[in-house]
């Protein structure tokens, strides 16, 4: 989920490159848009949140005509300025004449936290209505785009591809394709499996946060919780805290969530139905299939692309699980799979799969 810094430095040279006078490059551009769905948060008050922006080469001389757009979300803990060498894989794709033309919008779901999940939460905000309203309103407003679903592509890795394939499946109203990448995805046992409960995960430590936090009033609470925030040294809790935000807010104090463990002398004790609030997040996959059959039955595409050897072993038998579950009820995908990690084959999956994919699909008039 993070990036290597050679990576960094790529993505440097080539957002400097995007930003040439040359007619056969696009535009690629950091603004900030205004965020209401993200106004209730209880973490932070920013009134916007950057996006990021890509124009394709004729944007600024051919004023007639509209584009489709693609938008990309990021992972967890990742950034806008991190993929600026985006704009420099379409450009080369669309020099080559391998993709037409399109606008490609660079969505960020991290905050305080390392990220949101693109779902709404008492808590940390709605973000699933920051994407779907706010983010697609403003472009459509502000930008020549082709203003119907067939024309929109919701697209992602990670984290973001785990958004992209929930935001599809329930707003096939507003994007018709999905492209997703190494998605966050459950199978029957991936809770139990990854890293915020296997092996001991993070239960300790945040057991203990949650026994630091409970003889404080509800100020004081909140004051500790958000020091404790700043100072997260450990990634692992710091994506627990933001999985529980997410998926089992509690607003009444910090740390704003319910936890499904607690420890009775010796005795660990699991709360079933909190458990299942966890569950359900990456989670519930054969009842959102069941629930949202005729949604996902009206997308043009739904395609997943994931490692054999991905670093987050569940993400690869979630993957699975959901493949084989889509297949099992007859609805169409397509599962490309490499021999990569969690992130090793990124940017060809980019520029060789996401983007010609999505090409052959979207409606460009």
């Amino acid at each position: 989920m993070r990036y290597s810094l050679l990576c960094f430095i790529f993505s440097v040279f080539t957002l400097t490159a995007c930003h040439s006078q040359s007619s056969n490059s696009g535009t690629w551009s950091v603004i900030d848009i205004p965020a209401p769905s993200l106004s209730h948060s209880m973490l932070e008050s920013d009134a916007n949140k950057a996006i990021g922006i890509y124009l394709p080469p004729s944007y600024e001389t051919s004023h007639a005509k509209n584009y489709p757009v693609v938008y990309f979300l990021e992972g967890y803990s990742s950034g806008i300025y991190d993929k600026g060498y985006t704009c420099w894989i379409l450009d080369t794709l669309i020099q080559k004449k391998q993709v037409p033309e399109m606008i490609m919008v660079n969505v960020s779901g991290r905050y305080s936290m390392g990220g949101s999940f693109y779902e709404n939460s008492p808590v940390t905000g709605n973000w699933e209505d920051f994407v779907v309203n706010d983010v697609v309103n403003y472009i459509d407003n502000n930008y020549r785009t082709i203003q119907k679903p067939e024309s929109r592509a919701i697209t992602g890795h990670s984290m973001g591809g785990y958004g992209a394939l929930n935001l599809a499946m329930l707003h096939p109203n507003v994007f018709k394709v999905t492209y997703s990448m190494s998605p966050g995805a459950f199978d029957e046992d991936g809770l139990a499996q990854c890293q915020i409960f296997r092996n001991g995960g993070t239960i300790q430590p945040i057991l203990e946060l949650l026994e630091k936090l409970k003889p404080l009033n509800k100020e004081d609470a909140h004051k500790a919780y958000m020091d404790y925030i700043t100072n997260i040294k450990d990634w692992n809790i710091e994506f627990t805290l933001a999985y529980g935000m997410t998926f089992a807010p509690n607003t009444s104090k910090a740390p704003y969530f319910d936890y499904p463990l607690s420890v009775n002398g010796s005795d660990t004790i699991r709360n079933e139905q909190i458990w299942l609030k966890w569950e359900k997040g990456y989670g519930g996959i054969e009842n959102d299939i069941d629930n949202y059959q005729n949604n996902l039955k009206a997308l043009n595409l739904l395609a997943i692309d994931c490692g054999y050897n991905d670093d987050f072993a569940w993400i690869t038998e979630g993957t699975i699980y959901y493949s084989d579950l889509l297949t099992d009820k007859q609805l169409p995908h397509i599962m490309n799979w490499h021999l990569g990690t969690h992130g090793s084959r990124y940017t060809e999956s980019i520029q060789f799969g996401l983007f010609p994919t999505v090409a052959s699909i979207l409606h460009f008039k």
